[in-house]
Formats: structure tokens, C-alpha cells, sequence
């Protein structure tokens, strides 16, 4: 099994987090869990088929290409045999930027590519299937964001800013914070939150806390839990547990124990 990451370009930075490629043999059966990440995916599928489910809905069988939204809560993904998977990981703004698609539609789902003007699906699907090493797939990921830097470029918006200052903050932020920070009114974030990212800045801060949150536990060998609730800005460490299960439904000592290397960027 091998999950490898791929830096972008530097003008593709504030667009794209980075590309994946994710390959292996699943045997009979092998399901990963994986937390919501505050980011967005582009990705194709061009091994076995596989099923995804979330909360209490019914799995389903995944697009061999397509585009997620922001994810609410963790969720599940059901593979067997082959599994060859190529990806874009997408700063939270990006889908609306190049697509002006309302990202709200989009949240906790997985809509398929040809749902989304303009793009050769099938030419980008068998292109990238067809391609004999992983650099050669990133290249064509890469290429394909290129084309769009143009227009992405163009929809950067007040809200764009405010996502990055809710990032610099690890989530640590109030909305009223970012609204007097940007000059804008909270109604105003909100409303433009909901259609650029998906969910409320609010909601949005929360999942970032939780995203810098995993990542300090998953790399320390042994954790301050009080030194965490004070710089995570929780309550107690009760409020920090409610948190940490509502996201990614285990405690953080079970986090930290089982899943040091969790891959979460995996859609």
C-alpha cells in the first residue's frame, strides 16, 4: 500500500494543497475511516470500484471521477482488489473559483465531473489510467489546474482572505473576529461563506481546529492534554473530547494510540 503527496506549483499555491496518488492491493476487503479536512478533492478513480458511506446513509458506489465538497463528519470507504487512485486537493474556495458552482450543493457529497462544464472527463480519465508513473499523473493534474489559474484567479474575493486568516488562526477565531478583521459585516461573511466554501465560517473554524488539532496529536509521542485544551481554546478537556467525536467519532487518546498516520486527505 502506497499514499504519496505531491507538492504544486507556486502559482498554484492559494488554489491547490497538493496532489495524491494513492495505490495498492486491497484483498477481499479493506475499509479506511478518514475525518473531515476543511478541503475540497478533484479525483479519479482508475482501479476497482469502491463505496463510500457517511453517518446513516446508505454506501454507495463512488464516481470513477468527480469533485467533493466540504465534509461535515467523518466517513467511510469500502475497497476491494485494485486500488489506483489519483487526486487534486483543493484550497476550500477553489471549485467556486474556476466553477462558480454554490458550494453549499456540494456539501458531503461526491458529484460526478460530468456534471461540471468544460471538462474532457473521459480524455482526463483515461489519460491519467493510462499513464505509466505517478509523476506523469501529477503532471497531468497539474496541467489541468494551469488552464484554470486564469479564471481562479479572477473570482478571488473578500472571502478568500477570510479563509486564510481562519487558517493562520487554526480555526482559534471567532467569526465577529474575521468580520472586524476583513471590514465586513457578519451577515455579509456569512452569507458568501456558504456559497464560496460550503458551510458557515463558524463551522468552517471548528473543522480547522479539529484538522491542526489531529495533526498535533498524530506527531507527538506523548501528549500535554491540558497544554492542548488551552492552546486549542477549549473549554475543558471534556469540550475538547464532545469535539474531537462529533468530527471524527473516537476520543483523541484512541487517535493517538491507532492512528498516528491516519492518510486524511483520501476522498
Amino acid at each position: 500500500m502506497q499514499y504519496q503527496k505531491f507538492s504544486p506549483k507556486t502559482e498554484l499555491l492559494p488554489f491547490v494543497e497538493c496532489y495524491f496518488i494513492w495505490e495498492g492491493d486491497a484483498g477481499t476487503g479493506l475499509k479506511v475511516q478518514s475525518p473531515p479536512s476543511g478541503f475540497c478533492s478533484m479525483v479519479f478513480n482508475y482501479g476497482d470500484p469502491y463505496i463510500a458511506s457517511q453517518n446513516n446513509e446508505p454506501p454507495m458506489e463512488v464516481p470513477k471521477a468527480f469533485l467533493s465538497g466540504q465534509f461535515t463528519a467523518n466517513y467511510t470507504l469500502e475497497l476491494n482488489g485494485d486500488i489506483r487512485v489519483a487526486g487534486i486537493v483543493l484550497k476550500p474556495c477553489t471549485v467556486h473559483n474556476i466553477f462558480n458552482s454554490r458550494m453549499s450543493e456540494l456539501v458531503n457529497s461526491r458529484a460526478p465531473l460530468s456534471f461540471f462544464p468544460g471538462l474532457p472527463v473521459e480524455i482526463l480519465w483515461t489519460a491519467v489510467r493510462n499513464e505509466s508513473s505517478d509523476e506523469g499523473r501529477v503532471n497531468i493534474l497539474e496541467e489541468l489546474m494551469m488552464s484554470y489559474l486564469p479564471v481562479a484567479k479572477s473570482n478571488i474575493s473578500i472571502i478568500d482572505e477570510a479563509v486564510e486568516y481562519i487558517d493562520m488562526c487554526k480555526g482559534c477565531v471567532s467569526v465577529v473576529a474575521v468580520a472586524e478583521r476583513l471590514n465586513i459585516s457578519r451577515r455579509y461573511l456569512e452569507k458568501k461563506f456558504l456559497e464560496k466554501v460550503g458551510v458557515s465560517p463558524k463551522f468552517y473554524a471548528r473543522l480547522k481546529r479539529f484538522g491542526s488539532l489531529s495533526n498535533t496529536i498524530a506527531h507527538q509521542e506523548k501528549i500535554d492534554w491540558q497544554q492542548i485544551v488551552l492552546e486549542y481554546d477549549f473549554h475543558d478537556q471534556s469540550h475538547l473530547v464532545k469535539e474531537f467525536m462529533e468530527f471524527n467519532q473516537m476520543n483523541p487518546s484512541q487517535y493517538h494510540l491507532l492512528h498516528r498516520e491516519m492518510t486524511r486527505f483520501v476522498k
